[in-house]
């Protein structure tokens, strides 16, 4: 009976970490989609209106859809007070690279922001107090070393600006350090506060860059709401169901839908250093996919700021 019991337990652990991997997996080509047509396909809104409107559809999509439904499930947290920091990190995130495409180009913006797993990895370590173990780290540094050489970054990358970058990727990590803590409140509840927050705080700035938008920019808008949404909703369950230390380096294949969406929508063919980092990534991720399902990174106790609540989900 314990031979058995061990073996559902293996297998079910198996199970869920596949899924995390697949939702980090989502979550990578969601955000090439939406940053590709959001970016691209704008006419003459400011994108701060644009990261306004998308989260107001993502507000009334969740209200009009899944509220008739879950009604208070939707609203009821056990720690407003993490759920708002979890949602300003995604304030933080567009405004920061807004403000840091000012001063540096893309690409560096990009570079400095790859640092993203490796911060996950440190936040895992420092704050969840989740083993993470020398092969995650030097995983996580080669797929580093693969996103330099998509974005290949100059001399400009160490501008002033590059701390606005860097914050960037310190939001996204943060979120995903969140939405760990906040694993035993309902997904939906987490993703409608994650869009009321950041819609609250950046409706201030509206009255200064607004401009009319045209047919096109609202249905721009509407498909970057709708599809941001189910991007957070992959990211955040992704470390919501496993340590971030499982899920971070297979963020790095961001970069590698990025590439391929370009070459299939406007033809832009990736050079060679572009393949070598992609080559690197590509085997990041099935060498880490092999190693999670053979050595799972252990769940560890619960910080103590954490407020425990039934499981929902």
């Amino acid at each position: 009976m314990q031979l058995t019991l061990r073996l559902h337990s293996a297998v079910q652990n198996v199970s869920v970490r596949t899924r995390a991997i697949f939702y980090m997996l989502l979550s990578a080509f969601c955000f090439a989609l939406v940053e590709l047509v959001g970016v691209r396909f704008l006419e003459g809104i400011t994108l701060y209106q644009l990261v306004w409107g998308r989260y107001a559809v993502h507000i009334v999509f969740m209200i009009v859809v899944l509220g008739p439904r879950y009604k208070t499930t939707l609203v009821k947290t056990s720690n407003l007070k993490i759920q708002i920091l979890r949602s300003l990190t995604m304030f933080m995130m567009p405004v920061s690279f807004l403000v840091a495409a000012t001063q540096m180009p893309p690409h560096d913006i990009w570079s400095v922001y790859w640092l993203s797993p490796l911060i996950m990895l440190s936040l895992s370590t420092l704050v969840l107090h989740e083993p993470v173990g020398s092969v995650r780290w030097i995983a996580a540094l080669i797929g580093f070393g693969g996103v330099l050489l998509i974005h290949r970054p100059d001399m400009g990358l160490f501008s002033p600006a590059m701390v606005l970058a860097f914050l960037v990727g310190l939001a996204i990590s943060l979120h995903l350090m969140f939405s760990r803590i906040l694993r035993h409140d309902h997904p939906l509840t987490s993703l409608f506060h994650t869009a009321l927050w950041v819609f609250a705080a950046i409706t201030f700035l509206m009255p200064f860059v607004w401009r009319t938008p045209s047919l096109n920019d609202v249905l721009v808008t509407i498909f970057v709401g709708i599809f941001g949404l189910v991007t957070l909703f992959f990211l955040a369950r992704s470390g919501e169901i496993a340590p971030l230390s499982t899920v971070a380096s297979f963020s790095y294949t961001e970069a590698i839908w990025t590439l391929l969406l370009n070459a299939l929508v406007f033809g832009t063919m990736p050079s060679k250093s572009n393949l070598l980092g992609v080559l690197l990534i590509i085997g990041v991720a099935v060498y880490l996919y092999f190693y999670e399902m053979k050595h799972p990174a252990p769940e560890a106790a619960e910080p103590p700021f954490v407020q425990h609540v039934d499981k929902q989900v």
